[in-house]
């Protein structure tokens, strides 16, 4: 489907790509991963068209389309559910070009063969899009992702940003394009839109290339994980659990091949160094040299260091971390809660979920006491101070400061050594610390500002979605910082991994109360699966001679259906097997292009003396590049058929 060779990119001094290969196959799903700043975004950017590359090529299957979820929103004037519907350019073409055609009557009249045809194509195409019921599947996927039903008419100016980038996803996800390039589709979705979201990608039959922090979401949805790592690109098959556990036992092989080598050299150089004076030992010491010089030293894995250490522990509290009694609090007509009543206790590390609207976010907001109560109280107990942290706190960072100054700010009280310690758990590391803040990207600025929440931590934390922006080491990172944390937390936040290594127990808010479940986020899945099993159990059984259909199909049908399925069964097998050995042809002639193009860097092929192998050489790569298009061409060709057969099987 899409076919990256060689790609090299580079922003001054700082290399994005190296060399990078890849190959996205039809309906496969693969997770991009890397840390942040490491050019996953910008290789999203690169397959668009939308950045230039230094070197290199992108090959996309000829008439494949390819949709990109972008950070950056256009401004439209049209309401929600205009936007997904009619976000399609190539749709509103289709039916832009069938209303002319249906009111071209000369056209009809005088040459009514064509014009049938051209409408029927158009048609066709029309239907493909999800014609009529376009506007209802839109409405399904909004509601999937948290739209109520009177908000899809209103103008999409009037929402928030983060509601807007939901719309943007729906758009996409009503498009159904061929490659679908989703770039932290979660970061802006509340918990059950995530589960939602994931479930209506595992059933999505194009190419999925995912950037997540999500490591759950990347568990159930990737077949494959490609690591972009200081320009290289590193593919493994699998989960992110299988990539974490293969790249470790990759890592542990590379260390054991440089310590073989290692000491393979010190040997060689403890006979050159010992024999280097005996001329009857010359022509062997030459050859040691030698082979020195060749020798191709194993590279081992450049991780980045992880630091372990305990951040600062607040003040200890009295038992009683904060008390809300008979609270209400709506917005206009609309009631939120009512004669509300609840405590927290010291040690409390709560996740509140529940549906879009239920009052989580208001709930958070009043304990941080970012909006206030209609009536009732708020207290918070002996000795405790409470710290909010939210995506637009971010924005309060003082521009001119360092990071390394930004930090002393809020802890003048820790040394310089601890200042650093805490800034490189949260991936500030070196020269980093004397950024300006102005310069910082997104992610960098929400680490930034967590840093400087738990360098001088208050015992009552307020977080709303904490690892929006925040790349997987972050999140494992603040995950373990928090559980750690001796004081007392509240959070909402979509990522179930996180919550699992942090919380204690779940609050889930729906109609103006709160239910409690003990344990991390896994049990409270665990014990509402058990919930919706037991209401099962009690439903009453509908006969099952009332659920009968009237009357089944004859078999004459269902053998027609067979042997249509028989045929295109024996149509579609050798076209696949083809496709699968283009494929594995495709892929050997890369690598061996690849080995051909390292020794030709090499400026040793270019003395006088290898003349002949350079001359070889040349002639194999123009050999090999002939060889590689015309089997590009050859796969464009197999997909195509393999398509129409499925399109055709599909319309049957």
């Amino acid at each position: 489907m899409i076919q990256l060779q060689n790609l090299k990119k580079q922003y001054g001094p700082k290399v994005l790509f190296d060399g990078v290969g890849f190959h996205l196959k039809p309906g496969e799903r693969v997770g991009l991963v890397g840390e942040n700043g490491m050019g996953k975004t910008t290789l999203f950017r690169v397959i668009v068209g939308q950045e230039e590359i230094d070197g290199g090529m992108v090959h996309i299957r000829k008439g494949a389309r390819v949709a990109m979820l972008s950070q950056e929103l256009e401004t439209v004037n049209q309401t929600v559910l205009e936007r997904v519907v009619e976000g399609d350019a190539r749709f509103a073409e289709v039916q832009k070009e069938m209303e002319r055609l249906h009111n071209d009557t000369a056209f009809h009249d005088s040459k009514p063969e064509e014009w049938s045809r051209r409408y029927g194509d158009l048609q066709h195409e029309f239907e493909r899009h999800g014609g009529y019921e376009r506007e209802s599947r839109a409405q399904s996927i909004l509601s999937g992702l948290g739209f109520r039903a009177d908000q899809v008419n209103k103008p999409l100016e009037t929402f928030s940003g983060g509601w807007r980038m939901r719309a943007e996803l729906a758009r996409l996800l009503l498009q159904s394009p061929d490659v679908l390039l989703l770039d932290e589709p979660t970061n802006h979705l509340d918990l059950q839109s995530v589960v939602w979201l994931e479930s209506f990608l595992k059933s999505y039959e194009g190419s999925l290339l995912l950037i997540s922090h999500d490591r759950r979401f990347l568990n159930a949805l990737a077949g494959r994980i490609a690591e972009l790592d200081r320009g290289k690109l590193t593919v493994y098959t699998g989960n992110y659990d299988d990539y974490e556990r293969q790249k470790a036992e990759r890592i542990a092989q590379l260390e054991a091949e440089a310590a073989n080598q290692q000491r393979r050299v010190a040997e060689i150089e403890r006979f050159v160094e010992r024999f280097r004076a005996k001329n009857t030992k010359a022509t062997q010491v030459q050859s040691r040299i030698k082979q020195l010089e060749k020798m191709e030293r194993v590279e081992t894995h450049r991780g980045t260091k992880t630091i372990h250490f305990r951040f600062p522990q607040p003040g200890r509290t009295g038992r009683i971390v904060a008390r809300l009694e008979n609270v209400d609090k709506a917005y206009g007509p609309v009631t939120v809660y009512r004669d509300f009543s609840i405590q927290i206790e010291r040690g409390m590390k709560i996740a509140l979920v529940g549906p879009n609207g239920a009052g989580k976010s208001t709930l958070l907001k009043l304990l941080a006491d970012q909006v206030p109560a209609d009536a009732g109280t708020i207290e918070l107990g002996h000795n405790v101070t409470r710290a909010y942290y939210a995506q637009h706190h971010v924005e309060t960072l003082n521009p001119k400061h360092t990071v390394l100054q930004s930090l002393d700010e809020t802890a003048p009280q820790l040394t310089l050594t601890e200042q650093r310690n805490i800034l490189g758990a949260f991936l500030f590391s070196g020269d980093d610390v004397d950024k300006r803040v102005g310069v910082l990207s997104g992610g960098e600025r929400s680490r930034l500002s967590l840093a400087r929440m738990l360098a001088a931590p208050a015992p009552f934390l307020l977080l709303d979605e904490p690892t929006n922006h925040l790349d997987i080491r972050s999140c494992e990172i603040l995950a373990a910082a928090l559980s750690d944390f001796d004081g007392t937390v509240v959070t909402i936040s979509h990522d179930r991994y996180f919550l699992d290594g942090l919380i204690n127990r779940v609050w889930e808010v729906d109609g103006g109360q709160v239910k409690e479940y003990l344990g991390n986020f896994s049990h409270y899945e665990w014990m509402k699966r058990k919930e919706e099993e037991r209401a099962a159990e009690v439903e009453p059984k509908t006969p099952a001679s009332e659920t009968a259909t009237p009357a089944r199909r004859d078999k004459e049908q269902k053998r027609k259906e067979a042997e249509e399925r028989n045929r295109r069964y024996r149509q579609l097998k050798p076209l696949k097997e083809r496709a699968e050995a283009l494929e594995k042809k495709l892929e050997d002639v890369m690598g061996e292009k690849a080995e051909l193009e390292e020794r030709l860097a090499d400026a040793d092929i270019y003395q006088d003396r290898n003349k002949d192998t350079l001359l070889q050489a040349l002639t194999r790569q123009k050999e090999l590049t002939a060889e590689e298009n015309a089997l590009l061409t050859e796969w464009d060709r197999v997909h195509y058929e393999i398509e129409a057969l499925s399109d055709n099987a599909s319309t049957s």
